[in-house]
């Protein structure tokens, strides 16, 4: 279903996200769907989107205000950090603002429907709708957001239906997230976004601790990353591993925890033994590796 119904949009929160969608939207240049104010707590941050929106649309109204940007909106998106959702719909929800009807949407991956009760009673659909995608810097977000997946929740059809146009906007895709599972879908993306950062830094320190620059370890292994990432799109996770666990390669594991001992604290090995038995099931469940294997495999390093 489309939804074309004319609408006005009140972004609150000029950060990287409430930027980068506001910029889209607005490049776009639709009939049916304007951006008609930005809101943010700093001049700086609403000069900075001033100035990036200002060569795609003249007609926005710009205020720290979030009253006076949200009054007369159809829709309003509240792209503010997790912990400040609920306090800004407070906000808005008792400021006199006519919400009947109203679509107000969040966009944090962990926090539920629940922070956008007060607009709810004051007659509002809401939904949230999460990017999954890292926003470095909203010149990269605004070139690389079309083709993101976004996990939508919403607590009515209206709000659905708006969601999904407001991905289609973006030029993204949708997956259906339940309200009361979000903390471990965005668990999820931590781990995959930010957890590789944390274990990436983690092999630069291990080549760091061996004599090898920092700059020149990342970059031979960021070409084994992306390599690595390239096989995962096309074979999936599980047929994209390889190594010295996928291949039972027992005494490889061995020389290393032997090496890890000469050169590291005990505590500096946890990270490996962890991820070690991780990659021992994986390639178990592959039927790469034998149950005995991946039992002397576990036992290694599990001690």
């Amino acid at each position: 279903m489309v939804y074309n119904k004319k609408m006005r949009l009140c972004v609150v929160g000029a950060g990287r996200v409430g930027t980068t969608v506001a910029y889209v939207i607005a490049k776009k240049n639709l009939s049916w769907v304007k951006i008609k104010s930005i809101s943010s707590r700093t001049n700086k941050s609403l000069s900075r989107a001033k100035k990036i929106l200002s060569p795609v649309s003249k007609n926005i109204y710009y205020t720290q205000n979030k009253i006076e940007a949200a009054a007369g909106s159809e829709c309003i998106l509240i792209c503010t950090p997790d912990d400040m959702i609920e306090e800004v719909c407070v906000e808005i929800s008792s400021g006199g603002v006519d919400l009947k009807d109203c679509i107000v949407i969040h966009f944090s991956g962990s926090k539920s429907l629940k922070v956008l009760n007060s607009a709810r009673e004051g007659g509002a659909h809401t939904a949230s709708v999460h990017p999954l995608k890292s926003f470095a810097s909203i010149e990269d977000a605004i070139k690389t957001i079309p083709g993101t997946v976004f996990g939508v929740t919403s607590s009515s059809e209206r709000a659905k239906n708006v969601a999904a146009e407001l991905v289609k906007i973006l030029g993204g895709s949708a997956i259906k997230v339940e309200d009361n599972k979000k903390p471990l879908y965005h668990a999820a993306a931590c781990v995959a976004s930010n957890y590789l950062v944390a274990l990436i830094n983690y092999a630069v320190a291990i080549h760091e601790r061996i004599g090898i620059d920092p700059h020149e370890s990342l970059e031979g292994l960021m070409g084994l990353v992306e390599g690595t990432i390239e096989n995962i799109k096309k074979m999936g996770t599980k047929k994209s591993l390889t190594g010295p666990i996928a291949r039972g390669d027992i005494g490889t594991i061995e020389e290393h925890l032997v090496n890890f001992k000469k050169y590291f604290k005990e505590d500096d090995v946890v990270l490996y033994k962890l991820m070690g038995v991780e990659t021992g099931k994986i390639a178990y469940q592959n039927k790469w590796i034998s149950g005995e294997t991946y039992k002397k495999l576990a036992k290694i390093l599990e001690n």
